[in-house]
């Protein structure tokens, strides 16, 4: 058979051999089952679990992070589910790191099926949150401004979200005037700032210390109550977090696939 004729619809197929479609189904569905159970994926050794959205519904999504493949698709990313494709790994043993969001139901089903796997949070998830805190003090702070005040400071937002050193001289410029003139945006934006340092360090271990110090500051500011997700994530998932540095993992190619 050409390969043209391979990507022909069924009712198309059906119509051609004198059979109802609903045979052509039949014998595909029978066919594609035949094929999953003859071919045997490798196990990862660095699995990746996120969901990825098929007909506005969530459907968990495992993939090999080491060689960046999709390794399985299930129905629905419901714990037992979870645990049920896990399970179903015969050589898990093999499995070191999981990579994943901070989503309590993959953290059980892993400790579950895996104890012996270390869980590892997306740091990128985690960094987010202080980007999204900052730019709820901004927020806040645009309601006492004069209206040019508010139009400036909504349209200089990014600034304040990248990183200092990526920023050319024109945008030091105008963050230095905002932090000159707005005492808490500027404890707000060195937060950030010295959040995002935590991730720049060599190991867990410094990483945690640089942590503690952060919190302590945080907690003892004027936007103490923008971090307080922030602060709560990283203390409920610390262990999980940290886990990072061991081998720099993150879920980036798992979360590329929605």
């Amino acid at each position: 058979m050409k390969s043209n004729q391979c990507l022909r619809p069924l009712l198309e197929v059906a119509e051609s051999v004198g059979v109802d479609e609903k045979t052509v189904r039949n014998v595909f569905k029978d066919y594609a089952a035949f094929k999953e159970r003859e071919y045997q994926f490798e196990t990862p050794k660095w699995p990746g679990i996120d969901e990825i959205h098929i007909i506005r519904k969530p459907r968990l999504v495992l993939t090999n992070v080491e060689r960046r493949t999709i390794y399985d698709i299930k129905k629905d990313r419901n714990k037992d589910t979870v645990i049920k494709r896990l399970l179903e790994i015969e050589d898990r043993s093999y499995i070191e790191y999981v990579t994943m969001d901070m989503w309590k139901p993959y953290k059980d089903a892993v400790n579950i099926v895996l104890p012996h796997a270390k869980v590892v949070v997306d740091k990128f998830h985690v960094v987010r949150m202080a980007n999204q805190a900052l730019d709820s003090v901004r927020k806040s702070l645009r309601t006492n401004m004069t209206p040019k005040g508010r139009r400036t400071l909504m349209r200089d937002r990014f600034i304040l979200l990248k990183r200092r050193h990526d920023l050319i001289d024109r945008e030091l410029l105008l963050l230095e005037t905002w932090l000159g003139n707005i005492p808490d945006l500027k404890e707000a934006y060195e937060l950030k700032e010295e959040f995002y340092k935590i991730w720049d360090t060599p190991s867990s271990q410094e990483g945690e210390k640089r942590y503690i110090n952060w919190r302590q500051r945080c907690v003892s500011s004027n936007v103490k109550d923008a971090y307080k997700d922030l602060v709560r994530a990283v203390d409920n998932w610390n262990e999980e977090i940290f886990n990072h540095f061991d081998k720099r993992l993150t879920n980036a190619y798992t979360e590329s696939i929605k």
